[in-house]
């Protein structure tokens, strides 16, 4: 099915789901029956099927759209040298793709696992294979030996390689796109990881010292109106600052064997990229969800404001609950604000009605529309608390405003000698980060806490 065919089907089946909270209302009452119950919850699984379809066949369009961008200027004369230069940039990317793969392989030298090809490769990209330590920016430099116009065609292209062909590609697009599996790997693993750091503002610093960021809030004072001649008052603003730190995170080490490495049926470096970066996204996406601030981030959970529920909602919300929860954040941050929670969550406000019958759950029928709740937006982050006795399960706000600190990037490391007499070699990744909410006083996230 096409995706117009698709978003079709969606809403075909939205309205179905509605026709069955609509019976329930007309009938008066305020819970489904089990059969009903299983119809509705089927129909939303289909839902959730056909939107996850709509975003992969989105996220192909856009790598095929950005592809076509790519070819057109390397075969439009005007737009990109060709000849020499693109030959040199195509060679380029191969030495250092067998550069990066012999680093891998470093460790098993004493089996001679590093072929000559991967060594020569090394030299000319300038990467030490001998160096127990890979940095990212280090890893994805422009080529060594290339003239100035070469490297510049390099930049050009740096931008495009998420949407790249595959490793094994001898094309001049896939060839030169593919700079270091490994690393890109990690990179896309942890932003895709968890919920929290896809919405939030990413500030990449080269050290890790504190960095403090200046607040003011001045929402309380006003201006006013003077006579001729009369001096005009004073009125300091209130300053005050957030600082955020660099706590250093592990991925904890692999343990690969020299067989496996040499094995050239296995995509190693991006198979242990999408380990160790999955590792290190869980446990960020855990404190920057939850985290107390205390010796980790200060997490999004932990930051915001949240108001409890009244007696009897242990483990539900009302429509009264949402529409408090959603006008306590000031209309200033309600633009762009959106809901977080987890599926379990989800899944109960999709029962949920207006006092007219009108489901507050609404499908994103137009093309890239997300699914909405109460017209808003929402982010399912697994590590949010069910609506359980006290929990703190619905967070509302403006999520660009949680801040998370990234010291660099990651580094990953070698440990050749550690395990030698088992033929095998570690591997293991740090990254010093860390999070808070930029609140100058106004509280852009708020929450809502399940009853006692």
């Amino acid at each position: 099915m096409t995706k117009t065919e698709l978003l079709e089907k969606k809403g075909r089946l939205a309205n179905e789901a509605k026709q069955i909270l609509d019976t329930a209302h007309a009938d008066g009452r305020e819970a489904l029956r089990k059969e009903e119950e299983e119809k509705f919850n089927s129909i939303h699984s289909d839902i959730e099927s056909i939107s996850k379809h709509v975003a992969l066949i989105q996220k192909q369009e856009d790598a095929e759209r950005s592809l076509t961008e790519v070819q057109q200027r390397v075969t439009q004369p005007n737009a990109v040298p060709s000849g020499p230069i693109e030959s040199r940039l195509i060679a380029g990317a191969r030495d250092h793709q067998d550069a990066v793969r012999g680093w891998f392989l470093r460790g098993a030298k004493s089996a001679g696992a590093v072929p000559a090809h991967m060594e020569a490769a090394a030299r000319r990209v300038g990467l030490n294979l001998d160096s127990n330590a890979l940095n990212y920016r280090l890893a994805t430099r422009a080529m060594t030996g290339m003239n100035s116009e070469a490297r510049k065609l390099w930049q050009q292209y740096h931008e495009e390689e998420r949407a790249m062909a595959g490793p094994q590609s001898t094309t001049s697009v896939g060839g030169y796109a593919i700079q270091d599996e490994a690393m890109r790997e990690v990179e896309i693993a942890l932003l895709q990881f968890g919920g929290v750091r896809q919405n939030s503002t990413i500030l990449r610093t080269a050290t890790g010292g504190p960095l403090p960021i200046p607040t003011v809030n001045d929402t309380t004072n006003v201006g006013a109106i003077i006579g001729e001649g009369v001096t005009v008052g004073t009125q300091d603003a209130a300053f005050g600052q957030l600082v955020l730190d660099a706590w250093k995170y592990t991925s904890k080490s692999v343990l690969v064997s020299v067989e496996l490495m040499q094995d050239s049926s296995v995509n190693l470096p991006q198979m242990l990229g999408r380990l160790l970066g999955e590792r290190l996204g869980r446990i960020q996406n855990t404190h920057f969800t939850t985290g107390t601030g205390t010796g980790q981030p200060n997490g999004v959970v932990t930051a915001a404001t949240f108001a409890q529920a009244t007696t009897g909602n242990t483990t539900a919300i009302t429509f009264a609950n949402l529409i408090a929860l959603y006008h306590a954040v000031d209309p200033a941050y309600r633009n762009q604000a959106k809901f977080m929670m987890n599926d379990n969550s989800i899944s109960k406000i999709k029962l949920m009605t207006d006092s007219q019958g009108r489901p507050l759950w609404l499908p994103g029928l137009v093309d890239r529309a997300p699914d909405t709740i109460l017209g808003s937006p929402y982010v399912i982050n697994q590590d949010m608390s069910s609506m359980t006795i006290s929990g703190k399960s619905i967070l509302f706000g403006d999520f660009s405003k949680y801040l998370i600190r990234d010291v660099l990037d990651f580094t990953l490391l070698r440990l050749d000698e550690r395990f030698a007499e088992f033929l095998q070699v570690a591997f293991l990744a740090f990254m010093r980060s860390d999070g808070d909410l930029l609140n100058a006083g106004t509280v852009p996230l708020r929450g809502y806490q399940n009853s006692t």
